[in-house]
């Protein structure tokens, strides 16, 4: 098993024996970005290390979300004064720190949206109450 084994032996169930071209004329960027997000060796943003490089898009900012309660995702959050609706949810996922010291502990819900053509992560800490803004990806 190779490092990049995974990347090597991808291939998308519905398309097997066919090449994957994702930069047709009537592909949109969101679904070429949904389609890469299936692949196993994409990280969340929070799984990265935080260094020089990486830091620059992790944030923790609060937000206005507007839930979708049929769906249990996001329907829309505001930034900055602008509202994104989203429109689709990428991933989710829960955040869990130190739970057994109550000034330390991290309790949050995670969701990975797409909206306005980029890919957003926000946060629901469980612990405050409040919603976060805590991740761009490019």
């Amino acid at each position: 098993m190779g490092r990049h084994h995974a990347i090597k032996q991808y291939r998308p169930a519905e398309r097997l024996g066919q090449p994957l071209d994702l930069f047709t004329e009537q592909t949109s960027r969101s679904s070429v970005i949904l389609e890469l997000l299936k692949s196993p060796w994409i990280v969340r943003g929070a799984q990265l290390a935080r260094g020089p490089l990486g830091a620059g898009k992790r944030r923790e900012e609060p937000v206005e979300v507007a839930w979708d309660g049929s769906k249990g995702a996001p329907a829309a959050f505001v930034w900055n004064g602008s509202r994104y609706r989203v429109d689709a949810l990428v991933q989710s996922w829960s955040v869990e720190r130190a739970w057994w010291d109550p000034r330390a502990r991290t309790s949050r819900r995670c969701f990975r949206v797409l909206a306005r053509d980029g890919l957003y992560d926000l946060a629901f800490d469980r612990t405050e109450g409040r919603w976060l803004l805590v991740g761009i990806v490019d």
